[in-house]
Order: structure tokens, then C-alpha cells, then sequence
């Protein structure tokens, strides 16, 4: 049950955001929170009773759109004075639904773009508040604000957002709008903005990162970007989130093994290793084209990071289809998985398919899962004896030890002062320990 409305306490100006789903609504956290500060709000310290709780929902599973649920009626019973509004996919998508939990607005993923007015506005009395509007084919590309955010080493630029292919499964098309790209000016302000405010790694992230500058006038491409971006020496690394196996081209390939700023890391959504399957899902590419484009980005970093999606149980996956998954995986030698079950989005065509039972999904992902923790496992080891840099991040939960980040995506522990944090430096891997490396700084 929705309840009364009402606006945020501004006495205080506290808030607090909780996030769900993918780095893009991370990126639009961060962004949202500096607006906020902009406008005289702070942070709500760990057991401080915020004024304004903001939930950046996400939804693409069911299982998302739940947890946006479990969290959003706690929150109300552990802060009975705040004012909640919900933003993000699962607000985009089902406006009503959300508005039926105990929440005063809803705002859709392009609202978010206008929190400063929005707080402002008067509010509707008696329920709760809906600004969600429809993504329109010219919308423009929002930059949020530079974010500085004291203790990350790590930053993050949206430089891409929206998409415009039509996977039979996927709703974020319908919730995050058409593909649409930062300027390559705009990408380069950005980075100097980052490099003024010394972090020491930036991720490049997009909802469909491979798609960026298809929108621009004149278009470009990734690779386009990279050489652009080549021009200067960046005081940080760069790393690339996600990007679509069919826009990892040999172009793209070839300029990141030219830049010395990069870092050897992919993750790739590859969803199966069945042809069926994936012309089901109507993915452009086959089991074939996969396995010759992760052998040529291996030829050019013999050691990169490799990541994959991996997507189970989709309607009509025989086990001939899962098993073809599963050796498809294996011999890719992917560094770690994301398994996701199916889960059926409401208005994409593959919710109106025969589903898989669920009992044998679950079993399906389990065996996925423990494919992935073997496949890492091999990955660390096979790194035991390399000297690779590493990101410090900060003190490790052994006294006297440092964790990281190395390029090639590792999580790294090995001993060293703290004054070491947020310094790149190169390492020596001794042991595998868990999910981690452990190390030595090298001589």
C-alpha cells in the first residue's frame, strides 16, 4: 500500500542511495549524489536516519524487480520519517507497480536526469508522485557531473548509454532508450576532469559500450575513440566494461594493443555456445565467430582478463544446447562467469515462450557456476610467477597487507604500508589464496 505524500524534510538535508544492478546505475548513483551535494544535501552517516532515501532500481531479471521490492519496504519500516523515491529500469518499466510499495515518487531512468527541479515541484497530495516519461528516438546524451569521491582509487565514465538491438529476451531497450554517445571532446574533458582529481584507473562504460558514436554526426566507432584518446599519455589506466562479442572488432583489437594505458580485460556477453539458441535470442553471431574472436584478442594479450555472461534455461535450450554451452565456456578459458537463470521480462517476445522448468535451470546454473570457480581457479594459477601491476586500493583484512586490482582484473592481496594506496605498482604473484592472488611487491 502506497503512502501519504509528502516532500523531503530539508532541516537536515540528509540522504542516502541505494543502488541495484548494473555499473551504469552505479555511475548514475555517483552522479545523482553530486547533484545532490551541489544542492546543500549530505551523505546520512552509517546509522543516521537519512531525510531522503533515493532506490536506483534495476530489471533486468525478476529477481531484480524483487529485491527493489524487499529493500524499498524495509526501508520504509527502518526509516518511518523519510521520504523514499524510486528511479531506475524497474521504475522506468512498471511505474504503477512501484508506486503501490510504500514510496512518495516514482521517477523514470530520463527524471533522474532532473532531481534538483524535481525536489522542488510541487507535489500531488494523497499519492505518490509519478514523473516517468518515454524515451524519445533524438533524446540527447546526459553527462553527469564529475564525480570525486574520496577513498576510490577507481573511476568511472559513462561514455555511452541506451541500445538499440532487440535481443528477444532483454528489456533494457524499452527502459534505457536508444543508443546514444558522448562526444569524443566530451570523453577527452572528462578524462582530464579525472586525471585533475588523481585517480589512478578510469573505466569506460556504456549500456551498449560497443555501440558508441554510431549516433553522432559524423558517426565514428570504439576504435575511432581509442585512436582519439592515443593522441595524449593519461596519468591513469583505462579499463572497458561490457562489450557485445559482435562489436569487438579486429579494428578495436588491434588500436587497444597500441595503447599502453589499457588494460588487457574483456568481458564479453556471450548468453550460450548453442547456434539455436542464440538465433533465438536473436543474437548476430554464432559459437564459431566467438571462439575465433577470443583467440585473436588472446594472440594480443596473451594474459587478459576474460569475463563472460552467461545466460541459462532459455526457452527451448535442449541439454544438446546446454552442453554445448558448457563446452563452449570451457574452452575459451574465461577467467570468470556471470550466470544468470532465465528470467522472462514482461513485453519481450521470449516471455511468451515455453519456458524451461525451473527446477532444471537451477541445475543448470549450478553447473555453470562451478564451471566458472574452476575456470578461475585454473586462470590464477596458470598467473602464479608473473609480475603484473597492480591498483592499490587500500588496507587488506590480514594486518600489515595491501589488496588491488591487477590489469588483467585480478584481486590481489600482499604486505605493504598503507601509504601505498592508490599507487600502481607491479607485483609478483606467490599463491592462490581463496578467489584471490597473494603477492610481493617485485624488487
Amino acid at each position: 500500500m502506497a503512502t501519504e505524500n509528502r516532500k523531503p524534510k530539508t532541516e537536515n538535508r540528509l540522504f542516502r542511495i541505494i543502488t541495484f544492478g548494473c555499473k551504469v546505475n552505479q555511475v548514475d548513483t555517483a552522479g545523482l549524489a553530486q547533484e545532490l551535494g551541489a544542492l546543500g544535501w549530505r551523505a546520512a552517516a552509517p546509522g543516521v536516519a537519512p531525510d531522503l532515501v533515493l532506490v536506483n532500481t534495476c530489471t533486468v531479471t525478476a529477481r531484480a524487480d524483487q529485491q527493489a521490492r524487499q529493500a524499498i519496504r524495509r526501508l520504509a519500516r527502518d526509516y518511518p520519517g523519510a521520504v523514499i523515491w524510486v528511479t531506475g529500469c524497474y521504475a522506468q518499466r512498471a511505474p504503477g507497480e512501484v508506486a503501490a510499495l510504500p514510496v512518495q515518487a516514482v521517477l523514470g531512468n530520463r527524471e533522474k536526469t532532473r532531481l534538483g527541479e524535481l525536489l522542488a515541484a510541487p507535489l500531488a497530495s494523497g499519492r505518490p508522485q509519478l514523473w516517468v516519461g518515454e524515451h524519445s528516438p533524438e533524446e540527447p546524451f546526459h553527462a553527469w557531473r564529475v564525480p570525486s569521491l574520496p577513498g576510490h582509487t577507481r573511476a568511472w565514465l559513462k561514455i555511452q548509454d541506451g541500445c538499440s538491438h532487440r535481443c528477444s529476451y532483454c528489456i533494457v531497450p524499452r527502459v534505457r532508450g536508444p543508443r546514444r554517445s558522448l562526444p569524443p571532446t566530451a570523453v577527452v574533458a572528462s578524462l582530464q576532469e579525472r586525471a585533475a582529481l588523481g585517480y589512478q584507473e578510469v573505466v569506460l562504460t556504456g549500456v551498449d559500450l560497443g555501440q558508441y558514436g554510431q549516433d553522432l554526426r559524423p558517426t565514428l566507432d570504439l576504435a575511432a575513440l581509442v585512436r582519439r584518446l592515443q593522441e595524449r599519455a593519461w596519468p591513469f589506466r583505462v579499463r572497458f566494461s561490457s562489450l557485445e562479442p559482435q562489436e569487438v572488432t579486429g579494428e578495436l583489437i588491434r588500436e587497444l594493443a597500441t595503447w599502453p594505458e589499457f588494460c588487457p580485460h574483456f568481458h564479453l556477453p556471450l548468453q550460450s555456445g548453442a547456434a539455436p539458441v542464440l538465433a533465438a535470442m536473436g543474437r548476430p553471431y554464432g559459437p564459431r565467430e566467438v571462439i575465433n574472436l577470443v583467440a585473436q584478442i588472446h594472440r594480443h594479450f596473451p594474459d587478459a582478463g576474460l569475463g563472460l555472461d552467461v545466460l541459462v534455461g532459455f526457452p527451448g535450450e535442449t541439454a544438446a544446447d546446454f552442453e554445448a554451452t558448457r563446452t563452449l565456456v570451457a574452452e575459451l578459458m574465461a577467467t570468470y562467469l556471470h550466470v544468470f537463470p532465465f528470467s522472462p521480462r514482461p513485453g519481450t517476445p521470449a516471455a511468451q515462450m515455453e519456458p524451461v522448468p525451473a527446477g532444471l535451470m537451477r541445475e543448470r546454473a549450478r553447473v555453470m557456476r562451478d564451471l566458472g570457480r574452476l575456470r578461475k581457479f585454473r586462470f590464477l594459477e596458470a598467473q602464479l610467477g608473473q609480475v603484473r601491476e597492480v591498483l592499490v586500493e587500500g588496507p587488506a583484512a590480514q594486518a600489515g597487507w595491501l589488496q588491488g586490482l591487477s590489469d588483467n582484473y585480478l584481486r590481489v592481496v600482499f604486505p605493504g604500508p598503507p601509504a601505498l594506496r592508490n599507487r600502481r605498482l607491479l607485483v609478483r604473484f606467490r599463491a592462490v589464496q581463496g578467489e584471490v592472488v597473494a603477492g610481493e611487491v617485485a624488487e
